[in-house]
């Protein structure tokens, strides 16, 4: 009796530990989240000013505002942390992979800008320094360092700034780290909300006909056509943003103008072509002869 309680027992706990193992799986720090919160999300702003007289400090521990990093240029806005454990350096390593696809011509600090902004009051201005030094190495494009801000601050711009661009983000008391959306931001050379990205891979889920990138020709479109290439002008013509999808799609209206365009051409040319080719039917044919009842031509008798 005894034997077969043990054995039964033993049976139990065998079956009980894959159960347990299963329902609590082992992770890592930071991860331990399973209930979306609520909280975290983007409440997208197109079109809204960012109030560029927003003071922060840069690299250097100087005072910079927003408008000073914009300096009348396309920027892409990251906002993030620099202690972050996965998602910031996830999204700057995605961007670091999409800028490196550009072509030579369009970088950082020349045509357009990017600026980080940690929403981590506590963090410093030595730490934005260790990651401008580790992404400006990874982007490895010269002079970027001219347009490429990495920013800490004060509570009250870091909120004042979150809040413009519709950034919801909490801190999680127990896992001690903040709960964030991932993504980035497209501004005009005026500071005004242009797009937003979501994710991070920006070279590959937005990748449009053209060899180019939906975060590229977005940096165009925010320009008016200021920067970029020939080319991706000439997509934009073609193409339009879809909000819906963060896609460029083929402009539809334009198709059907163009096509209304064509028709009308073909039908003026087949017009012309039939009434030149009736002028030339007509000039070929041969004059008309005498008619049988003719009077004499002159210098004859009539008989």
């Amino acid at each position: 009796m005894t034997r077969r309680l043990t054995l039964a027992l033993a049976v139990a706990l065998a079956a009980a530990f894959p159960a347990a193992a299963q329902q609590a799986p082992v992770t890592a720090p930071g991860e331990g989240r399973t209930v979306d919160n609520p909280d975290m999300r983007i409440d997208e702003q197109v079109g809204a000013q960012l109030p560029l007289d927003l003071v922060f400090r840069d690299d250097q521990n100087q005072e910079v505002t927003l408008g000073q990093c914009v300096n009348g240029k396309p920027t892409i806005l990251v906002l993030a942390y620099y202690r972050c454990p996965m998602n910031c350096t996830q999204v700057l390593a995605g961007l670091v992979d999409a800028l490196r696809l550009f072509p030579p011509g369009m970088d950082v600090g020349n045509q357009f800008n990017v600026v980080v902004v940690s929403f981590d009051p506590k963090e410093t201005p030595a730490q934005a320094a260790d990651k401008k030094r580790f992404y400006l190495a990874e982007y490895g494009r010269p002079g970027a360092e001219k347009g490429w801000f990495f920013l800490t601050g004060r509570r009250e711009p870091i909120r004042a700034l979150t809040d413009a661009v519709g950034f919801r983000y909490s801190y999680d008391k127990v896992f001690k780290e903040y709960d964030h959306p991932s993504g980035l931001t497209v501004l005009t050379p005026a500071g005004t909300i242009a797009r937003y990205f979501y994710g991070i891979e920006y070279d590959k889920e937005y990748r449009v006909p053209g060899g180019t990138t939906t975060l590229r020709l977005s940096l165009v479109d925010a320009s008016e056509g200021k920067v970029g290439s020939l080319l991706d002008r000439l997509i934009l013509r073609c193409y339009r943003f879809d909000y819906q999808s963060h896609k460029y799609t083929p402009d539809v209206m334009l198709a059907v103008r163009a096509a209304g365009a064509l028709t009308v051409v073909g039908l003026l040319a087949g017009v012309g072509y039939f009434r030149v080719r009736e002028r030339r039917r007509t000039a070929a044919a041969p004059a008309p002869g005498p008619t049988a009842d003719a009077g004499p031509r002159p210098g004859e008798d009539a008989k």
